[in-house]
């Protein structure tokens, strides 16, 4: 499949178009466009693209005849909807980074462009494609838990992460990103549908900003990390120690690649001085929330609860699914999955390897899912994607409203609220 791509950070170069160098059979990229020149010269480079084919505009990509089959796009959060348009009325397959936009009319507008255009649309809901989750939904549907009666997701979000990317980094505030249900785990609201088999029917959340906040900065505690901190030693936030610790090796990848394009410690460091990510967490622009939990209920009686929250240790997904048949229970970043039944103290348990580098497997298993959909031209399988993932944006969404508002909010309205703003 050959492929244009359209933003070539973090996901756009590393994930997506190392794909096409890992699996040349399998994807070409065949032009991109980028506004960073050092990125957009660095994706030339690597897959021997002529210089009418290396773009700074989106537009100079899309405006023209169709270069290839699909385009990948995989700009910033704020920046998806008009190229996923242009590209879906230009006649491309898409696959689109998520969330689809941050905001819910937009995101329906999507989806309903690449239905009317009949194109694939294929949100990166890389979980969905990982063997864990995999197995998972084969296990609920084979009907072994019985009648779903209760699902339970959770996402702990390490501090490391929660600081780098929603205190200090690009997805802080409402006003530059989409809520942290969207911005982070808009993953697991799909997951939730997807192993729900069923539509959310209404939906409460409740949370807020308590731990990242001015008024918990240790006494003394300057602006930025690089200010002489009195406490510098000690915090579990210290910008110094987490960014310019690491050899130039690792700082090749995320999340330090964010915070300089060289990679030393001393262009790391100068980052610091000046940059967003030498800020103290405690005083910065943020008005993200750090910890949320939302409660659904489903058509068929089905409940379901997810919580995210951003002061964890470290990184873990839990689910656990209980069902009148029996229950499973799992951890994503450990691979087991158990399964028990009522009146019986035994448990079946098996292990499913694999590594958060990449997703567990779900980076690939989404672009071999999306590749191969567009060679096959197998339609319905990506249109599906791309509805249900509006499903998971719109609890999300909704489950938004909810906490602002301190209200029980219904989805069937609040599905029509959002046709209405999406209507031309």
């Amino acid at each position: 499949m050959t492929a244009v791509l359209v933003g070539a950070g973090f996901r756009g170069r590393s994930v997506y178009a190392a794909h096409a160098r890992e699996h040349p059979e399998r994807l070409r990229i065949v032009a991109v466009a980028e506004p960073d020149p050092s990125r957009r010269n660095a994706v030339a480079a690597e897959h021997g693209l002529p210089a009418a084919a290396v773009l700074s505009d989106w537009k100079q990509a899309l405006d023209r005849p169709r270069l290839a089959e699909a385009a990948i796009v995989a700009t910033g959060d704020t920046l998806h909807v008009e190229p996923a348009l242009t590209a879906i009325d230009r006649g491309y397959h898409v696959l689109l980074e998520k969330p689809i936009a941050p905001d819910p009319a937009d995101c329906l507008r999507v989806v309903e462009a690449a239905e009317r255009a009949g194109r694939m649309l294929q949100i990166s809901h890389v979980l969905r494609y990982t063997p864990f989750y995999a197995r998972v939904r084969e296990i609920v549907s084979s009907g072994r838990l019985g009648r779903l009666l209760h699902l339970d997701l959770r996402e702990h979000v390490a501090h490391w992460h929660m600081s780098h990317s929603y205190v200090r980094g690009k997805f802080r505030s409402r006003r530059v990103a989409a809520p942290l249900l969207l911005a982070k785990s808009c993953h697991d609201l799909d997951l939730l549908v997807w192993l729900a088999r069923c539509a959310p029917r209404r939906v409460a959340s409740f949370g807020g900003l308590s731990g990242y906040t001015p008024e918990n900065a240790p006494p003394g505690a300057p602006e930025r990390c690089t200010d002489a901190c009195p406490v510098q030693a000690d915090c579990p936030h210290d910008a110094v120690r987490f960014y310019v610790g690491p050899d130039d090796a690792v700082a090749r990848l995320w999340p330090w690649s964010d915070v300089s394009p060289d990679p030393s410690r001393e262009a790391r460091r100068q980052a610091l001085a000046s940059g967003p990510y030498g800020r103290c967490v405690y005083r910065c622009d943020n008005d993200v929330v750090d910890h949320q939990v939302v409660s659904v209920e489903f058509d068929d009686a089905l409940t379901a609860t997810f919580a995210v929250h951003g002061h964890a240790t470290h990184e873990r997904r839990t689910l656990r699914i209980t069902g009148t048949g029996g229950e499973l229970r799992a951890v994503l970043d450990e691979g087991w999955i158990e399964l028990t039944r009522p009146g019986s103290f035994g448990a079946e348990r098996e292990r499913i390897e694999g590594s958060a580098l990449g997703h567990f497997g779900g980076d690939d298993g989404l672009i071999a899912h999306f590749t191969d959909a567009v060679v096959r031209e197998a339609l319905e399988a990506a249109r599906a994607s791309a509805r249900e993932a509006l499903e998971g944006h719109l609890l999300g969404f909704a489950a938004e409203r909810s906490r602002a508002l301190g209200r029980v909010v219904a989805l069937p309205e609040y599905r029509e609220d959002v046709a209405r703003a999406a209507a031309p």
